[in-house]
């Protein structure tokens, strides 16, 4: 049995919302401009809108979080950028880097596990249909989660279970992945969504 502290911050939720508004005021005011006849204006006010909400979404500390086993370090896992991490072990062995789609906000959630370049597996929502359901009542009630499936082509590796009888499992198939490796996704999953 694995422990760690939650990734929850109040100062991401904040950035996101002082960004979310910067950017609708100033799309606002962009557009006002533009029909006002003031394409200069509106161009210099969608660049400047764009430029702050990029600094104000960058300034967000990244995540750092280590997993205990019993007290000891067993696992760390460090964001390196927005939707990338590294799973390493506590002397600094990185095991595998999680990378998000920077598309998945269109569809399905892809996760890439990769280790010096190498695949080893991708982990995706069920189905196209209940990732736009957790996208948008998600956050409202666990009915409308989605599952991922862990695979690499025609190997299934395991499945992250958000919805069922029992949520926030990890089932595992086989040894095709470190479990170590899959621990780390789980938690960056079950940690950062929806």
């Amino acid at each position: 049995m694995l422990s760690y502290r939650a990734f929850a911050s109040v100062i991401g939720v904040v950035a996101a919302f002082v960004s979310g508004i910067v950017l609708v005021a100033g799309l606002a005011a962009t557009l006002f401009l533009f029909i006002g006849h003031s394409p200069l204006r509106a161009l210099l006010a969608l660049v400047l809108t764009l430029l702050f909400s990029f600094v104000i979404s960058r300034l967000v500390p990244r995540t750092n979080v280590t997993l205990y086993d019993d007290g000891s370090p067993a696992l760390t896992i460090s964001q390196r950028s927005q939707g990338s991490w590294i799973i390493a072990t506590p002397n600094g062995t990185t095991l595998a880097q999680v990378r998000k789609s920077p598309f998945s906000f269109l569809g399905r959630t892809r996760w890439t596990i990769t280790h010096e370049g190498r695949i080893l597996a991708e982990a995706i929502e069920e189905s196209f249909g209940r990732a736009v359901l957790r996208k948008l009542y998600g956050k409202f009630s666990r009915r409308y989660e989605s599952n991922l499936l862990i695979r690499l082509p025609g190997v299934d590796m395991g499945r992250i279970i958000r919805r069922g009888k029992e949520v926030d499992v990890l089932e595992l198939v086989g040894d095709g992945l470190d479990r170590r490796v899959a621990v780390g996704l789980a938690t960056v999953v079950l940690g950062r969504e929806p």
